[in-house]
């Protein structure tokens, strides 16, 4: 019964993005005021399933309310634009945007958008382009919000939460000892994806910050492969010692801490031999 359909997308694997299309095409057989938005326009800015809709790029979901009345109209608006200031390209749009979040306890906040890698596999990167960080006077103000509100959780989320700052001068480690400050009582902080090759000069500090009481001994640390030739293949800059070096300093050093890591299976040049003789321990 709704007058207009906004879908949004996710490209980081098949299904979801099928899922996407596939939504399209419903929409369009019953007749639907569609606006498409996400990651899979945005990358592929020619697909023929998201030509005659209204279109909003990622970084520019502050405009959505524009777009839809726009789309209502009957006419058709397409904003793949970069944020920039003061020459920076910005991360995104305000992180004071309202919102509703799913779990009301649960505050999500990305640190930045884009990475510094080139994987052969991912196809985000075209969507998100290279690293861009919110200051830190941003997100803690995001988090001192949210905490306000009742939230009792916040998580850091980006593409690759280790190479935060590196465009603006800052660490992971800076960042993560102010949030702490202001994460009240019984409330906790819990920080998300890393790559190895960010994350290793900083191993010292985030051990003593993953032990903090109002911080979770978790992180997720993706190997994606047990075999070097397959991780240049992939161009992940990191071989499987180096990973294994960020796991057991963690291991050693954060008591009880989880570790979470992703693992591509039958990735081209990855030979049944390879796939028997992985490296991981």
């Amino acid at each position: 019964e709704a007058n207009v359909w906004l879908l949004n997308s996710c490209t980081v694997k098949g299904p979801s993005e099928d899922g996407f299309r596939g939504a399209i095409k419903k929409g369009r057989e019953l007749g639907k005021v569609i606006v498409a938005a996400g990651c899979v326009p945005q990358g592929q800015k020619d697909l023929s399933d998201v030509q005659g809709v209204s279109v909003i790029g990622v970084q520019q979901i502050h405009r959505v309310v524009e777009v839809v009345e726009e789309a209502l109209k009957g006419n058709m608006v397409r904003l793949f634009g970069r944020q920039k200031k003061g020459g920076r390209r910005l991360a995104g749009p305000s992180l004071d945007l309202p919102k509703i979040r799913r779990n009301p306890l649960i505050e999500i906040i990305p640190i930045n958008s884009g990475c510094l890698n080139h994987c052969t596999y991912c196809k985000t990167k075209h969507a998100r382009g290279d690293l861009a960080s919110y200051t830190p006077d941003e997100i803690i103000l995001r988090a001192k919000q949210a905490f306000s509100e009742g939230v009792v959780e916040v998580w850091l989320t980006s593409e690759d939460t280790g190479a935060y700052g590196r465009d603006i001068d800052v660490s992971l480690p800076e960042l993560l000892w102010q949030l702490v400050k202001v994460v009240p009582d019984g409330c906790m902080l819990r920080i998300g994806m890393t790559n190895p090759p960010y994350i290793m000069e900083h191993l010292e500090e985030m051990a003593k910050i993953l032990q903090h009481p109002r911080v979770y001994s978790f992180l997720h640390v993706p190997v994606q492969s047990g075999a070097d030739p397959v991780l240049a293949a992939m161009k992940r800059e990191y071989t499987i010692s180096q990973f294994k070096e960020v796991v057991n300093f963690l291991r050693k050093h954060v008591p009880g801490v989880t570790i979470v890591t992703d693992i591509i299976c039958g990735f081209p040049t990855e030979t049944e031999e390879v796939c028997c003789n992985m490296g991981f321990y």
